[in-house]
């Protein structure tokens, strides 16, 4: 087993010059040993926007999303996985064991046995016992694909879900290159589950006997889930398993194909001669397709299988049809290239960082649109069984699709806008495919978050007329987009603090704050300066809703909210963070414990509240007491006895979760924050620190244990005993902001109501990068030259040659491309 190594050691140890040189040396060949380790794992492919795993054991199964926005299957890079149609809750179509042993089972499996001598592999290197003897696999934009030999035969398998049915297609090539004739057995497997996880963990005992697995006379089998006071049983789709190619057999009872006490690694059917034929009328439900392929020496063939759903038996039969055209796997394909073609053409970028540059370009992106389309709902750490679309969580991710894809944004706020209610709170959480009643506790920022993405979404499109559009409230009632903003202001006026400050209700951002407020006395501080920054962006959206006279009022509560942040909230070097129930304030240096709050120092920043010398010192206070180089802590020091012994103000050990770790969503404001200040080296350094290949490789493979290629929400800190662990991957607000940190506040490309503003905040050993960015229909290809190696500070804009005053370009919405040079 490889060994694991220890934690890095804390930042801003000094000593010695000598001292520092050696250590330099040090970790400069530490570094170049953890990337050589790094190698032995995973290559990232740019020119193919992939990256490949050359290694099956892996820390953890590292994920991709396969989905078309309707059917989805979240798989690993060794095969693992889980497929559902619209709702992991009610619609979950096969099994995947999220915390038990063996991991990452099961999952969507190929077996190739040679019918000579009986020996089977499969593909996806588990889960049989015999192991090919080359092997690797790479996941891609919505494709993962697996590259394998064995006994000389090569085989290729392509998982993805394309445009044209709702189905998992796993494209397979078989290679022959041996000199012999191969006759194989290829069977497919899938482990059907009943739809709703939570019953089946409660009641399969007797809800099992209700589902039913049949053979199709088109050479398919069709699972039925159908239980009593099941949600929405006609929207339930049915289940179809089919292959392009003539079944030699099949299994609808997993009993019969994996056999008593054995498992997806040695299948009974498979060892005993093929699959039985067998169907099932309640027990335990599978899909297994047994299909016979003869190679000739030097031969390659195709054999495709697909996992589906349809809404009954006729729609079955068309999907069965339609997938066995000639050219339909291939047309999904490259249906699925196009499409991410096309929504990645808005963005593209040369840094002197290749780092940077393939997140900002390929994964960044590419994990912001499956936050924005699954929410924190389910990934190998959530089981997908109850949070539903959170409302704080999904309008932050709006944040991050609307320059890509602004329709599905618009319509995004159009749902969140649902959950509201006339007084202007909103819903925490929400299920719109599952029909559940939503949670309902009212949170100090929820309803806030909204004007963000609104305001962003005009900025990108100039579509004033969204804020005209008329919206249903979830009590009742209906008013504009524009009413409903001006509402959520309303209900944060109605509902402020003894000192002036928001009421934290039942917590804000930080939920663990609900311990601080349980009395309904408890004051955000850290929410007034968002509610600032919401004040700010509403007298412009004010403006454009025909309501210029609404702008005076939003004023004049900024002005009182800051006023009372820089004499309330400051505490000498940072800002507070909180008051509590009793009116004492929370993030003071009077304490032991939980002295600075990250977010209180950021947020002062972002919202423009912090008078300048405040801003300043307080973001000094972060570098000095939080940063480490594995990211900004959250809080400092950790709480254990914080405020009461008895009754402390979080559950979570030292260092990790909200206590004390580096919690990455929070880090994105940290590099704003040092962006807006004109710090361009201390904000890249925030930002280049927690790039997830960049972090994997301080901490060392086995310690960060994620994926190198997506944002995690939270690193355990340097209080724990494994600093350096990455925790709840691919879907967390971490991927939205540091996106928005990176290409509007560092590249400094950010859509305003008037048009692109460009103004970067960059390192200054950087010469200047080039950004191809599309807005309101134009490519502008935009020259950053930076010989006077500034960090900020715009001297000069031209457009295609004409000197441009401000640093605001226009829209133009008649030219197909401009070019922009900017002088730093």
């Amino acid at each position: 087993m490889m060994k694991q190594p220890g934690p890095p050691s804390p930042a801003g140890q000094s000593g010695s010059e000598e001292h520092k040189k050696g250590a330099v040396k040090t970790a400069g060949r530490a570094a170049l040993a953890r990337e050589q380790q790094l190698d032995q794992y995973f290559t990232f492919r740019d020119e193919l926007k992939e990256v490949e795993f050359k290694r099956h054991d892996m820390p953890t199964p590292w994920m991709n999303y396969l989905s078309n926005g309707t059917f989805h299957t979240m798989l690993s890079h060794a095969g693992g996985g889980v497929a559902f149609y619209k709702s992991p809750q009610i619609w979950r179509i096969t099994r995947y064991r999220f915390f038990h042993l063996p991991t990452d089972r099961s999952g969507p499996y190929i077996y190739l046995q040679d019918a000579g001598t009986g020996s089977y592999w499969c593909p996806t290197y588990e889960p049989a016992f015999q192991k090919p003897q080359e092997w690797s696999s790479s996941h891609g934009l919505g494709y993962t694909r697996f590259e394998a030999q064995e006994d000389e035969v090569a085989a290729k398998t392509v998982y993805f879900v394309g445009p044209y049915e709702n189905s998992l297609i796993w494209n397979l090539t078989l290679t022959n290159n041996s000199p012999a004739v191969k006759v194989l057995n290829v069977y497919a497997y899938a482990e059907f589950g009943m739809m709703e996880f939570m019953r089946e963990l409660q009641w399969q005992c007797y809800n099992k006997h209700q589902v039913s697995v049949q053979y199709h006379p088109k050479e398919a089998l069709v699972y039925k889930y159908g239980v009593e006071n099941q949600p929405k049983p006609e929207e339930t789709p049915l289940v179809y398993m089919m292959s392009d190619a003539p079944l030699h057999s099949y299994d609808g009872d997993r009993e019969e194909f994996i056999g008593s006490y054995r498992s997806e690694s040695n299948p009974a059917a498979i060892e005993q001669g093929g699959c039985t034929g067998s169907t099932l009328l309640g027990g335990d439900p599978c899909g297994a397709l047994q299909v016979q392929v003869t190679l000739q020496p030097g031969e390659t063939r195709t054999v495709n299988f697909f996992l589906g759903t349809a809404m009954d038996e006729a729609e079955v039969e068309q999907a069965i049809e339609h997938s066995r055209e000639a050219d339909f796997v291939v047309r999904s394909y490259a249906a699925l290239k196009e499409n991410w073609d096309s929504y990645l053409g808005a963005w593209n970028c040369e840094l002197p960082d290749a780092d940077a540059q393939r997140m900002l370009n390929i994964w960044n992106p590419y994990q912001a649109q499956r936050n924005f389309l699954f929410s924190r709902n389910i990934s190998f750490y959530a089981t997908g069984t109850f949070r539903g679309v959170g409302f704080r969580d999904t309008a932050q991710d709006v944040l991050a699709v609307a320059p890509f894809d602004p329709e599905a944004a618009k319509d995004k706020v159009r749902l969140l806008l649902g959950q509201q209610y006339q007084d202007g709170h909103v819903n925490h959480y929400f299920f719109p495919n599952e029909g559940w009643d939503p949670v309902t506790s009212i949170h100090s920022d929820d309803h806030l978050w909204t004007a963000l993405a609104v305001w962003d979404i005009l900025a990108e499109t100039g579509d004033a007329g969204f804020l005209q559009e008329s919206l249903p409230f979830y009590d009742g009632g209906e008013g504009t987009l524009y009413e409903h903003l001006k509402r959520a202001v309303d209900f944060t006026v109605s509902r402020l603090g003894p000192n002036g400050f928001p009421l934290m209700l039942r917590s804000d951002w930080n939920d663990q704050l609900f311990r601080v407020c349980r009395q309904g006395k408890g004051e955000s501080i850290w929410t007034a300066m968002q509610f600032g920054t919401v004040l700010l962006r509403m007298k412009e959206l004010a403006a454009a809703s025909g309501h210029p006279e609404h702008a005076a009022g939003y004023e004049a509560l900024y002005e009182e909210q800051k006023e009372l942040v820089n004499r309330l909230g400051w505490d000498g070097r940072w800002f507070r963070r909180a008051v509590m129930d009793d009116g004492r304030f929370l993030g003071t240096d009077e304490h032991d414990e939980a002295k600075i709050w990250l977010n209180a120092q950021t947020w002062a920043t972002l919202s423009g509240m912090a008078e300048p010398d405040k801003a300043l010192q307080a973001m000094d206070s972060v570098r000095d007491i939080l940063d480490t180089e594995l990211g900004i802590k959250k809080l400092h020091p950790s709480i254990t006895t914080f405020p009461d012994p008895a009754d402390p103000l979080t559950n979570y050990n030292k260092g990790t979760g909200e206590n004390g770790a580096v919690f990455c969503h929070a880090n994105t404001w940290a590099i704003i924050a040092e962006c807006m200040l004109g710090r361009g080296d201390q904000a890249y350094k925030y930002y280049r620190q927690l790039i997830p290949n960049v972090a994997m490789e301080q901490a060392g493979i086995w310690r960060y244990k994620a994926e190198p290629y997506v944002y995690a929400s939270n690193l355990f800190g340097p209080e724990s005993d494994k600093f350096g662990l990455a925790n709840v991957s691919w879907l967390t607000g971490t991927a939205a902001w540091m996106y928005i940190a990176a290409t509007q506040y560092i590249m400094g490309i950010k859509p305003v109501m008037a048009g692109l503003s460009i103004d970067p905040c960059i390192p200054s050993e950087w010469e200047g990068f080039k950004v191809n960015r599309r807005f309101r229909g134009c490519l502008y290809e935009i020259s950053v030259i930076n010989s006077s190696h500034s960090c900020k500070g715009v001297k000069e804009i031209r457009v295609d040659g004409q000197r441009l005053e401000g640093n605001v370009v226009p829209a133009y919405p008649e030219k197909a491309m401009v070019k922009v040079e900017v002088i730093l």
